[in-house]
């Protein structure tokens, strides 16, 4: 995956869920290309209430998603403006956990000044925070995935007492999302999402252990040193909440199944978890987070994405097996 080498402070990542593979706000690469066309800067109104709030513009366009709109303004700020109804965390919600999840982690975090869920402005909310310095990784390293481990040790590790959205799909989600997606799958795919299915639904009935969970970690999402060895921060907490620590491992196979293999061993370190083991189990949430993705996409038919999701679930289903 190629990633510009400017500072980006958001992306919009593969879809997940009700929403984007999920999903990053906004890009301006992708790994998966669409048609989209950018957007203009705030509105006049919009523009008008930022700058009475110590956001001066002018701005620039950083990135355009389905969710929000992403500007950096003169002053150094990143603000984040949504432009359809929310499917995942609020900003709000989003403010609030980052503040949660600041304490337990040592990368950095945004800090928020300013969260708004609806304005006559922002009918569909605002966040602004400071830029963060870095930007993502644009190649994998043994060094990178012993940070990341490290990180996610950290958030998995922390109380499931915080209050939090639910992240974890039922047996009665996994059922609409096979139903929804069967129609453009091959009569070998079916019958092996079919059993994908019984495997899920078993692993979660075995009532794994629940975490706190970004939600979307895969790397469009992290901030890295220049040399993109080290990760020092972390974006976009829409679908941040308690769900299995699978969720954030199995997005790592984007950088590759050698670097997910090594942030797993990492991450298994001095732990019971045998690293083999988990990937088994990790492959399963592979699937799911492509089925998800095709389920996006056939929602959003605008978003052209419907065969390359198809092509994504066809992978992880070969590789689950």
């Amino acid at each position: 995956m190629i990633f510009p080498e400017r500072n980006r402070q958001e992306y919009d990542s593969p879809r997940i869920g009700p929403s984007p593979l999920a999903m990053g706000d906004c890009v301006q690469m992708r790994s998966r290309g669409t048609g989209r066309t950018a957007a203009a800067g705030p509105s006049v109104a919009q523009a008008t209430w930022l700058d009475s709030r110590g956001v001066p513009g002018p701005f620039q366009l950083l990135g355009v998603g389905f969710r929000t709109d992403v500007h950096e303004s003169s002053a150094g700020f990143i603000v984040r403006i949504g432009k359809s109804a929310v499917d995942g965390n609020t900003f709000s919600t989003e403010r609030r956990l980052m503040d949660v999840v600041r304490t337990c982690v040592d990368i950095e975090i945004p800090r928020p000044t300013l969260a708004e869920d609806s304005l006559a402005a922002f009918p569909y909310g605002v966040m602004v925070y400071p830029k963060l310095a870095g930007s993502p990784p644009t190649a994998p390293s043994g060094v990178l995935a012993r940070g990341v481990a490290s990180a996610l040790r950290q958030l998995h590790a922390m109380a499931t007492a915080t209050p939090a959205p639910a992240q974890v799909v039922d047996g009665n989600a996994l059922a609409a999302l096979v139903r929804s997606t069967r129609p453009y799958l091959t009569e070998a795919q079916r019958r092996e999402t079919g059993q994908w299915q019984v495997d899920q639904r078993n692993f979660l009935a075995a009532k794994p252990t629940r975490c706190m969970i970004h939600g979307d970690f895969w790397h469009a999402n992290w901030l890295c040193t220049k040399d993109g060895r080290t990760i020092t921060g972390l974006l976009d907490f829409e679908r941040c909440g308690i769900g299995l620590p699978h969720q954030d491992l199995a997005p790592l196979r984007y950088l590759g199944e050698a670097f997910r293999a090594a942030a797993l061993d990492a991450y298994c370190e001095g732990t019971t978890r045998d690293p083999a083991s988990l990937l088994q189990e990790v492959r399963m949430f592979d699937a799911l987070r492509e089925l998800q993705g095709l389920d996006w996409a056939l929602r959003n038919p605008d978003a052209n994405e419907v065969d390359d999701a198809v092509e994504k679930v066809a992978e992880a289903l070969a590789n689950y097996r």
